[in-house]
Formats: C-alpha cells, structure tokens, sequence
C-alpha cells in the first residue's frame, strides 16, 4: 500500500463536490458497493418487510375500517414504518461499504471473505454502539409492541417515529462517523494498556470542531437523498405501467419497490458519508499531508534496507 498514490484526491472539497463525487464513486464502483451493502442490508431489510407486513393484513384493515380511505391509510403507515427502520438502521447496513471504501481508496483489494474477517474482530463493539447506543436495533424490537388491534397505536407507535427517529436524527447530524471511527479507524470502546485513543475521545475530536457543517451536509444529503429515492419509486411505477397498463400503487410498491428504493439511495447516503468523513479528516488533521509524509518515511526505510530484506521477509510472511 502506498499512502500518497490514492484512488481519490485528497484535498477540501465543497458539500456540492463531495454530492457529485459520491456519484461518480458510486458509477464507478456500483457492483462491490452493492455487494458489500447487501451483506447486512438484504437480512435486516428482509426482517423489516417481515415485521410490518401485517399492516397490510386483514387485521389492520378491520381495524382502519372506520376511516375513509382505509387502505391507503395502512399502506401509509406500513411505508412509513418500513422507512423509519431502514433509517434508524442504516449506519449498520452501511458498515461494510464503508471498510470495503476504506481500503479501496488505497487501491487495496476487499473480497467478501476478507471483509467478513476484517469485521468479524469488531463484531460486538460495533453491536454496542451502532445497535444499542445509536439505536440501530432498538427500533426492530420496537415494533413487537404494536397493538394490532388499534388504527395507531400510541404507547409504541409514538415512541418509534417521534422519539428513537428524533434522537435518530440528531446524532446523524452532529455525529455521523460512528461507523468510519470503528470499521477504519477500529478505535476500542475503552483503553487498553496500551495508548490507544478509545471510540469516545475519537468520536469527540472529529465531530465537535464542525458539528454545524455536518449538519448543513446532512440536511443536503437528505434532501438529495429524498428526491433519488423517488425518482427510483417513479422510474419503477413508469416500469410497471407500460409493461402491466397498471398505474396504481399496489402489493409491489408496498413489498419490493420501496425496500428497493431505499436501499439503492443508501448506497449514495453511504458513499458520501465515506467522502465527507475524509473530508473531515482533511481539514481537520491535515490528513493529506500525513499520508505524504508518512509514504516518504516508508520509502526511505525500504531503501536503507539490505538488498535481499525485501525477499526474507516476503518468504517469512509466506512460510508462516
């Protein structure tokens, strides 16, 4: 790996230029970005299907039945709910696209198997953070505590879209790079006996110089985000109208096109999650000058090494 030779410039970069860097990424590299996502992304988005499916269900509509337009009342508030748990969730399903985007801009090769090793060590520390403290999990169990009897139910339904999504939302913006900080970085939850610089002082130092520009970037991507999600909703529904004549929003909107739709704008969301985060680094550290002058030092000690080191150590790393 040599750190001055990378896939993507490294210097500042506007919100607008890292929105049409993310796009290029994303061209460039769509079949691994997809594949990484899908490592977490196609199980937890099956389980969300599978948690809110009886929304659409008989139940649901006797208990709609009262209103006037019950069947679009329930396939609003079974979106909604499909939505709301990709969200909350969504700094998991983006935690292998971000290692795989890591070590890609080095030009360093991330198959599946490598991946799966490269987080398998960071498992619980991950489940920990992005599954409890960052409510990535919370929101799914959420859900069990629906009553399926009511049209809305306040006891659960008010606690997961106002208050896991609002607290949801807020530590996106002001601190978005939980995931970089422990997929990348692989930052502890608490000190060893070494000096290691634990995920709490980490996260502190890279987000509370310029919280007010992360969320100024959030709320871009969000938007951005909304509009790519329903240009796919729209390209899909214009798909199945001239192929079907059917232009309504029926059974594959409510079960396949929106998962579809959300997971393809998070790959966007995660891309540029990943660049920002660089971003970050840049204007806070001076990162392109450490890369640099840490490749500098790498060369100079490869060339005070004796001719045949290179070989020894290579056939040592192979034996072993």
């Amino acid at each position: 790996m040599q750190l001055d030779k990378t896939e993507i410039v490294i210097r500042q970069r506007t919100a607008f230029e890292l929105l049409d860097l993310s796009l290029l990424v994303l061209r460039r590299h769509w079949w691994p970005i997809v594949t990484t996502s899908a490592l977490l992304g196609l199980p937890l988005i099956a389980l969300d299907v599978w948690a809110v499916y009886w929304m659409l269900g008989e139940d649901a509509y006797l208990a709609a039945e009262h209103l006037v337009e019950p069947q679009s009342a329930m396939r609003w508030r079974h979106s909604i709910h499909l939505f709301l748990l990709y969200f909350i969730q969504f700094q998991i399903i983006s935690l292998p696209t971000t290692v795989f985007l890591g070590n890609q801009i080095f030009y360093e090769e991330m198959p599946l198997k490598k991946l799966v090793r490269r987080l398998w060590p960071i498992a619980w520390r991950c489940l920990i953070v992005l599954g409890l403290v960052r409510l990535g999990l919370v929101s799914f169990i959420l859900e069990w505590f629906v009553d399926r009897n009511e049209v809305f139910d306040w006891t659960a339904e008010f606690t997961l879209l106002i208050v896991v999504t609002g607290i949801s939302l807020l530590i996106r913006a002001c601190w978005p790079f939980a995931p970089e900080i422990l997929g990348l970085e692989l930052c502890p939850l608490r000190a060893g006996w070494g000096k290691e610089i634990t995920y709490g002082q980490r996260s502190k130092g890279l987000h509370q110089l310029l919280m007010s520009d992360h969320m100024a970037r959030f709320i871009g991507a969000s938007f951005f985000g909304i509009l790519m999600t329903l240009m796919i909703l729209g390209g899909c529904l214009f798909a199945q109208g001239v192929s079907t004549g059917d232009w309504r929003w029926n059974g594959w909107f409510d079960h396949l096109y929106i998962p579809v739709a959300m997971w393809l704008s998070g790959l966007f969301f995660a891309v540029f999650r990943f660049l920002s985060y660089l971003d970050s680094r840049i204007r806070l550290e001076g990162w392109e000058i450490e890369l640099r002058l840490r490749a500098e030092a790498d060369r100079r000690r490869a060339a005070m090494l004796p001719p045949d080191a290179g070989g020894e150590i290579v056939s040592a790393q192979v034996t072993t």
